[in-house]
């Protein structure tokens, strides 16, 4: 495989968010030069009364959201979840929020036109006084940027970490658990995820659980794999074409509750740290026949508030056939996306120091 050439990382201003139990909703647009973004949010959305604040915080170091609460009582409160500090990329269905986006990895997109993608975070989290999980929640709708989510829509989380006894919505599916290969600290493993689904709420919810949960480290895992896995499950429950719905975003955060249920004048602290996140990107491409041709697989990298670039791989081959890089065709195209991916991440750590 060619060296990886990482670009110089572009350091922006440190940039503060706090919001109050019952404040209001606040958002920051991080732009880099690129014109590529993310959106940062306390996201405090189920907190209605009570002390504290939850803040979120990006600099040239990573993305750190901490979670104090005092008193606090939730605004429904039997929804456990209280509030989910995040990072999005993409187009919100809630609030319409849309973000600068590469060129390589543009939402919304339909499933059948995905390229494959395997995303990478190194982090550190802790629930003093909390529990809750540090997870995506992804969006799948039927329409492209929808204004709400509804019947015959889907909200895919996929778990890397949860607190003892805190659990996902629904209930884990009948051989609903997926073994995926997966990068966790340096090392592929055929990791487990449990599968939950959930039919109650006006969409579809799933829930893909990482088993055991990853308290602080790095993972990168091929999401691609889970999208695979969620449209056997979404078969069982949908008519509608698991291929034709549109992936909008992908929110990273850290959804937390208090220890005491229901969530009624409970303290909560909690804290999670981003120290690098961002996707691989493998593009499609076509190439005919007895031609040499060169194929590029490009990664996308968000670390935190430093800049989202395009930092590329190529290779050149000569193709005796007519090929067509497909969505979920590869196992083995996963796998050296994901060692790729772990090392591409050892470079953007030691390029963020």
């Amino acid at each position: 495989m060619p060296p990886v050439n990482a670009t110089v990382l572009e350091v922006v201003p440190c940039v503060t968010l706090s919001q109050a139990p019952g404040g209001q909703y606040s958002q920051y647009n991080l732009t880099f030069a690129s014109g590529v973004s993310v959106v940062i949010t306390p996201d405090a959305w189920n907190t209605r009364s009570g002390s504290g604040e939850v803040t979120v915080r990006a600099c040239g170091n990573g993305f750190f959201a901490s979670i104090v609460n005092y008193n606090a009582t939730a605004t429904n409160v039997y929804d456990t979840v209280m509030g989910y500090p995040e990072i999005i990329y993409g187009y919100k269905p809630w609030g319409q929020i849309i973000t600068g986006q590469s060129p390589y990895l543009q939402f919304p997109a339909k499933v059948s036109d995905l390229p494959p993608i395997v995303a990478y975070i190194n982090y550190s989290l802790g629930f003093p006084n909390g529990r809750g999980d540090f997870s995506f929640d992804i969006w799948l709708t039927r329409s492209y940027e929808p204004s709400s989510v509804g019947a015959d829509d889907l909200e895919i989380m996929v778990w890397f970490y949860h607190s003892p006894g805190f659990n996902p919505a629904g209930y884990s599916r009948p051989n609903a658990t997926f073994y995926i290969p997966t990068m966790v600290d340096g090392r592929v493993v055929n990791a487990t995820w449990q599968a939950y689904v959930a039919l109650h709420f006006p969409w579809t919810y799933m829930a893909f659980v990482l088993t055991p949960p990853l308290g602080n480290g790095s993972i990168a895992v091929p999401l691609s794999n889970i999208f695979s896995d969620a449209s056997l499950l979404w078969s069982q429950v949908s008519n509608y074409s698991f291929d034709q719905l549109y992936l909008n975003d992908v929110e990273l955060g850290m959804e937390y509750s208090s220890v005491q249920w229901p969530p009624v004048n409970v303290n909560v602290s909690a804290w999670y740290k981003v120290y690098s996140y961002g996707f691989l990107v493998a593009p499609r491409q076509v190439t005919t026949v007895t031609s040499t041709t060169t194929s590029t697989a490009t990664v996308t990298s968000t670390i935190t508030s430093t800049i989202t670039s395009a930092l590329t791989v190529t290779s050149t081959a000569t193709v005796t056939k007519r090929v067509g890089v497909g969505i979920y065709s590869f196992m083995a195209l996963s796998l050296a996306i994901v060692l790729l991916a772990a090392a591409l991440v050892a470079v953007l750590l030691r390029r963020g120091r």
